[in-house]
């Protein structure tokens, strides 16, 4: 048994080194089985890989140097996406969630919007598994987790804040940079820069608020509340909702101050989904977090929100439940298909004031019926994919911060997570910075006007 146990360990890495540090990969059906034609397009993709103790694999910088290098080169505005895989996962190259982000890159360089920009792939790989006999390896719940939370607390921050520097050498920058991490690649991401993007979220938020000057901090842009690059996504994230509380009760009482502080042009800048189909966090990550906090000790608070709801945050169930599974703190409805008309090969155009549209939509149904026009509550469908996103008005309209339930259409289940409408989502809510950083700008000098 014992011999069974050391060989069922899984590899350890680095499997990307030397040349095989950067891919270069065809947009063609084999690896996208919903395009009806090959195109093409050679998508680059760079890997860097940290060990379990969250340092670069052997010190060695070499992967970093090349994913540095790449997403410098070249004149051509840059699209970069940074994925970081969940459990059970590697940088191996059979790996499947490899063949997933190559997927999803093809879907966002096929947008029409996109031709004029360079997509490129960012893949951190990890060691998401250490065991790999069938029942054994669900048994490394509490290892991975710990795992993850070292990674994203070592050498990644460093890579992470160099890559952001490159892609948007100012806060003005055209170039786009979004994160995506599933599973526990999402504790990796969170701890990783997770308190960078309170911190950000904070200072703009001080500084909208404020009539006296405030800090700034490196991609601060006037109007808005920034966070890292311009949108990071966790996607089913293994990560207990107390962790997400701080960024929603901070915000809250700023926009409870004042409930127009926002432009109506924000984007988002951290969005949490979770799959109803998951039954890893919905099921299995409770039970795991009840049984590893038994000796913990918890307290109760009420949260009044800018519209006078009363949420009770207890701090028991928070620590059991992963953060996009907690009704209180939805932002959003559960996001749902309005159609399923069949799949075309590309994403539609991105519209790039669809959230101004949609607030200003409801602000006139409020009107309407003689209510406070707020805008909260504003809902829309998008074109081609016929998505739904409805907003719950718990929080002001254009909060930086979502949380919201998917239905198992658009994420079937805990790793389903590259379907192409999804990913046509996360492209439309990214925001251009073409329109959002003037939109800034404006909401600015009105608020300047009003103080």
């Amino acid at each position: 048994m014992f011999a069974m146990t050391l060989s069922s360990c899984a590899g350890q890495g680095p499997y990307r080194v030397r040349n095989d540090a950067v891919e270069y990969f065809p947009a063609d059906t084999s690896h996208c089985p919903k395009l009806p034609t090959s195109s093409p397009l050679r998508i680059p993709i760079a890997y860097v890989e940290i060990d379990e103790q969250g340092a670069f694999h052997y010190q060695d910088r070499d992967q970093v140097q090349q994913a540095l290098a790449l997403v410098a080169e070249g004149t051509r505005p840059k699209y970069v996406v940074v994925f970081v895989h969940g459990w059970f996962h590697s940088a191996a190259k059979d790996d499947a969630n490899v063949a997933a982000f190559k997927r999803a890159l093809n879907y966002l360089q096929c947008i029409d919007d996109n031709a004029g920009e360079e997509v490129v792939g960012i893949y951190i790989g990890w060691r998401g598994e250490s065991w790999t006999l069938p029942v054994l390896r669900f048994a490394t719940f509490w290892d991975r987790k710990n795992t993850s939370e070292e990674i994203g607390r070592g050498s990644l921050v460093e890579f992470l804040m160099r890559l952001e520097a490159t892609v948007k050498p100012n806060p003005a920058s055209l170039n786009k940079l979004m994160v995506v991490g599933h599973s526990f690649g999402a504790s990796v991401v969170f701890n990783s820069i997770g308190q960078i993007l309170l911190a950000r979220f904070l200072l703009d938020a001080e500084k909208l608020a404020s009539v006296e000057p405030r800090p700034s901090h490196a991609q601060t842009k006037p109007g808005l509340v920034s966070g890292y690059g311009d949108l990071v996504v966790l996607v089913n994230p293994a990560i207990e909702a107390t962790r997400i509380v701080p960024f929603f009760t901070a915000l809250n009482d700023y926009t409870a101050k004042s409930p127009d502080l926002l432009s109506p042009a924000q984007p988002p800048r951290l969005v949490i989904l979770s799959s109803q189909g998951d039954s890893a966090t919905r099921r299995t990550f409770p039970i795991a977090r009840a049984v590893a906090t038994t000796l913990e000790s918890y307290q109760n608070a009420q949260v009044r929100t800018p519209y006078g709801q009363e949420i009770e945050l207890r701090e028991r169930y928070l620590d059991w439940q992963t953060m996009g599974n907690v009704e209180g703190l939805l932002t959003h409805e559960p996001l749902r298909k309005k159609s399923t008309a069949p799949w075309d090969g590309t994403c539609p155009p991105a519209q790039p004031e669809w959230l101004k549209a949609a607030i200003e939509a409801r602000k006139g149904e409020q009107r309407r019926m003689g209510e406070r026009e707020t805008g909260a509550g504003w809902s829309t469908v998008f074109d081609g994919t016929s998505i739904g996103l409805k907003h719950r008005g718990v929080t002001t309209p254009s909060n930086p911060l979502w949380l919201m339930p998917v239905g198992t259409e658009l994420i079937p289940n805990h790793s389903g997570i590259t379907d192409s409408d999804i990913i046509c989502f996360f492209n439309t809510i990214l925001g251009d910075p073409k329109v959002t950083n003037p939109e800034g700008q404006r909401h600015l000098d009105r608020l300047r006007r009003s103080k």
